[in-house]
């Protein structure tokens, strides 16, 4: 889970089709091609390795993950909404050093992490050495996002397929998303707004029926980078709001191949982040729970 407080190819043949719903959600959310073209003048096009080398030099645990109980505090929150107590396949987008993970392992019966910076994996990958169901690969989102299997056979080469056996792909066999649970947290600030496009599209492509959906990111502005958590959110939620409308079933269809409703089940305004989580179900835990 990183954020900055301190402001310190094998390609889916349906990419295309996606790109194009992407467009739609951008003029839907009020960003014109000329809106997005001046943020890639001005900021970072993607994601940096170069400030996250930075960061990581001689530091192990740059955002003091271990120590502050800011950290604690929020991790602990994450962990709390999540609407079930288990999940079988899960992936983490931006793990870190793999302090958040560690938790998230408890919950999961697979569990597939993924950063971008190569000490953060050394990192996460020694801190959850004990855990044999986890697998940590690095990887710079969007781009890996369609390389998952790849990435994975190559840095485990004798694992069988992770996540009981299904395969791990760009375009997962029809009705059947690999993931039932997505976490992203104090990533996608980090990317180009076309790029926060693309793991949208990607979501909804991976995101299993029943599965659910966390995303949590640090309120304020990072110095270099077009977005922050506030515009994250926004973006996220218009274009969930967009796949929902009954007035745009064809954008549903091209972009996810698969039925997905995108149901707020959680929403925390805290004074420093912001948490949502969605659902693709209709049911609340009290449902679940067979409570109403």
């Amino acid at each position: 889970m990183s954020h900055n407080p301190k402001s310190t190819t094998s390609t889916n043949t349906n990419i295309n089709d996606s790109l194009h719903v992407n467009k739609m959600i951008s003029a839907e959310c009020g960003q014109s091609d000329n809106q997005s073209a001046l943020l890639s003048e001005t900021y970072p096009a993607a994601y940096s390795e170069s400030y996250f080398d930075t960061l990581y030099n001689d530091n192990t645990d740059p955002w003091q993950y271990q120590t502050r109980w800011y950290e604690k505090r929020k991790r602990d929150m994450c962990l709390a909404v999540l609407p079930q107590a288990q999940y079988g396949n899960a992936i983490e987008l931006g793990c870190g050093n793999g302090v958040f993970s560690e938790l998230l392992a408890r919950r999961c019966h697979a569990l597939l992490s993924v950063d971008g910076n190569t000490q953060a994996v050394q990192l996460a990958k020694q801190r959850l050495k004990g855990s044999p169901h986890v697998r940590v690969i690095q990887g710079i989102i969007p781009n890996a996002l369609l390389n998952l299997e790849d990435t994975l056979l190559h840095t485990y080469p004798l694992t069988d397929k992770l996540l009981a056996n299904k395969p791990l792909s760009n375009k997962p066999p029809a009705n059947k998303p690999p993931f039932d649970l997505i976490v992203i947290s104090e990533i996608l600030y980090y990317l180009s707004p076309n790029d926060v496009d693309k793991v949208i599209t990607w979501i909804g492509q991976n995101l299993a029926i029943d599965g659910t959906l966390l995303c949590c990111h640090w309120r304020y502005a990072i110095d270099g980078f077009a977005m922050t958590g506030e515009t994250v959110h926004q973006r996220l939620q218009q274009a969930f709001s967009l796949v929902n409308s009954t007035n745009n079933e064809r954008a549903q269809q091209v972009a996810f191949d698969h039925p997905v409703a995108f149901n707020h089940q959680s929403k925390i305004v805290d004074t420093d982040f912001l948490l949502d989580v969605w659902q693709n179900s209709s049911s609340s835990v009290a449902m679940q729970e067979n409570l109403i």
